[in-house]
């Protein structure tokens, strides 16, 4: 069924009759209800039948039931009642029967506590599953079929199972709220690790993908009349803080390179992106690869060569805003990186004087300019947002569990070819992160030397 979706591509990003107008944050088409089916057990492989070919197309009526366009412009898609009744219960069954087998752990993490389970990326099977529940599977079809849709929206390559997409179970009890957080900044941010903690750090071998965190996602779960009186529980409201005046798409610029925050100016506030790949002196006229051979026989080994290559060539930043026709606007000068004994300018004063006033970065909390829209965890509700440019963070629970599918959807991360290495012992093919896995001292890496205010801080003039 999941390579039926998948061939009907082109198909399915064929313009719509109608859509729903983007003017509130919340997309309340009903949601088309699947046929009945029992959800629980493993899925078997079968025939394509009859049954299968009208779920598959209920599926897609579902999804395109909706207007997502909005995600582009770093507003949050909220849609309750996404998710049919019995997908619903059979989800929620789901969870619970892993829990009650002991599969989730607990995450007590800097953000907050929950009791999470990790899914495959590429299945969403649970850990010592050969396949999916079937109720796991149904919604994996689901969410192909909605990652097609998006890919037409955003215009961007998207992905489920590369390096940065994540799908999982979690269940926060009484008392549990989520910081004041984005899910993915710019690898060229100092406090990038510090804010993501070692649970993003990539492998070496996610390091030879262009890939990271580009949409986040929620699926509640949460059982009947939530928030309600006499309801099943309350409390762990989802809270974003999009831009109510942002103006161009945000996030994740057509190139690839990521939001680092807004720009004010007279015409709303305009997303400010920054190209970590931009050429140092060092390198000009020449590729990384073309340098490591000129300086290959002054040292003994690869491993030497790559370490030296890493301290004394890392790649020079500049900002910019991308104009109406998606052209590039450059706000600051190039900076190289700074000297060991050089203070590190911050991201506003990269900027041009004469637009230091109007910046403001992208986890600024108390904005004039932002807007709140909470989001109840009421069972099937589906919410989508950009993970580089949306703020959020999730009340405390006052009653009940609160109970969800969630994750993050990949997108592209190109690298320069210009910065490209080819394979080899001491080389990898491509490494953009910021900063190095315990096992690469001898290898060639994006450091990341930009620094912006600490992670939780208040915006101020």
């Amino acid at each position: 069924m999941l390579a039926a979706l998948r061939g009907t591509r082109s198909a399915l990003a064929a313009p719509r009759a109608s859509v729903l107008p983007p003017a509130d944050y919340t997309m309340a088409a009903p949601a088309t209800v699947l046929p009945p089916a029992d959800y629980t057990g493993v899925v078997t492989p079968t025939a394509r039948s009859t049954a299968q070919e009208a779920s598959t197309a209920e599926l897609q009526a579902c999804v395109y039931a909706h207007d997502y366009s909005c995600i582009a412009n770093g507003q949050p898609f909220v849609a309750p009642n996404w998710l049919s009744d019995d997908l619903l219960t059979a989800l929620r069954a789901d969870a619970r029967a892993l829990r009650d087998a002991g599969s989730f752990v607990d995450a007590n993490e800097k953000l907050g506590k929950r009791v999470k389970l990790s899914l495959t990326e590429r299945d969403w099977c649970a850990p010592g599953e050969e396949a999916p529940s079937e109720a796991r599977a149904v919604a994996r079809r689901l969410f192909d079929t909605l990652l097609v849709e998006l890919e037409r929206v955003l215009g961007r390559r998207l992905s489920l199972e590369e390096h940065g997409a994540q799908a999982k179970y979690a269940i926060a009890c009484e008392g549990e709220p989520l910081a004041f957080h984005v899910d993915q900044r710019h690898e060229a941010l100092q406090s990038h690790e510090e804010h993501h903690g070692d649970a993003t750090r990539r492998t070496l071998a996610a390091l030879e993908r262009d890939a990271s965190r580009s949409l986040g996602w929620l699926l509640y779960l949460s059982d009947d009349g939530w928030d309600e009186p006499g309801g099943s529980g309350s409390g762990g409201t989802l809270l974003t803080y999009p831009r109510d005046d942002a103006v161009g798409e945000c996030g994740v610029h057509a190139c690839g390179d990521l939001q680092v925050g807004w720009l004010e100016r007279g015409r709303g506030s305009e997303p400010v992106f920054l190209d970590g790949w931009a050429v140092p002196h060092e390198m000009r006229g020449r590729s990384l690869q073309e340098l490591a051979r000129e300086a290959a026989a002054h040292f003994s080994d690869e491993a030497s060569l790559w370490a030296s290559l890493r301290g004394q060539v890392q790649p020079a930043y500049q900002l910019y805003c991308a104009g109406p026709d998606g052209s590039r606007e450059n706000v600051s000068p190039v900076w190289e990186r700074p000297a060991a004994h050089e203070r590190v300018p911050s991201l506003r004063e990269m900027l041009e004087p004469r637009w230091r006033d109007g910046w403001s970065s992208t986890i600024a909390s108390g904005h004039p300019r932002q807007r709140t829209v909470a989001v109840s965890p009421r069972g099937g509700t589906l919410v989508v947002f950009d993970a580089v440019a949306v703020p959020h963070e999730v009340t405390a629970v006052l009653a009940g569990e609160r109970l969800a599918l969630f994750g993050f959807i990949a997108g592209e991360r190109p690298v320069p070819h210009g910065w490209r290495t080819e394979p080899g012992r001491a080389a990898r093919r491509n490494l953009p992160p910021s900063w190095r896995p315990e096992e690469s001292q001898g290898e060639w890496y994006h450091e990341g030397w930009a620094r912006d205010f600490h992670h939780h801080f208040r915006y101020t003039r």
